[in-house]
């Protein structure tokens, strides 16, 4: 008889890699806007440019959309105004450096990507990484 640990299945490292690479990204993220917001404080005028822009989402579920909209909310300096289902899911989102709405919905949609990814299943055939076991950006 074995005494051995039982092995822990690949979907599970899989998907904790994932967690793991996600609250590394969002940390930095999370120190990147709070160093801006700061220095904001600190120097008031120097790059404020506030805005309002539509995301669309690749988010399917309630709680995808959600966990979305609570991490663009975590961050500072940026605020999730409201979430709109139909016909297309998006997020309308103030950010108080969005002086570029291009590259701020282009900020906040690499957020998404990077949540769905350490959120859905390794083989989720609508995840950001077509269904493949490992996630690889195009």
């Amino acid at each position: 008889m074995s005494t051995g640990a039982m092995p822990i299945p690949r979907r599970t490292v899989v998907r904790a890699r994932r967690l793991l690479r996600f609250a590394g990204y969002f940390a930095v993220r999370l120190v990147q806007a709070n160093l801006a917001v700061a220095w904001e404080i600190l120097t008031p005028g120097s790059r404020l440019a506030p805005a309002v822009v539509r995301v669309p989402l690749r988010a399917t579920t309630d709680t995808e959309v959600a966990a979305v909209a609570l991490a663009v909310s975590l961050t500072p300096g940026t605020l999730t105004l409201g979430v709109h289902r139909e016909p297309t899911a998006a997020l309308w989102v103030h950010g108080m450096y969005a002086a570029d709405p291009v590259a701020f919905r282009r900020a906040v949609t690499e957020l998404e990507w990077r949540l769905l990814a350490a959120l859905r299943p390794a083989a989720h055939p609508d995840g950001p990484d077509g269904g493949q076991s490992e996630v690889t950006r195009r």
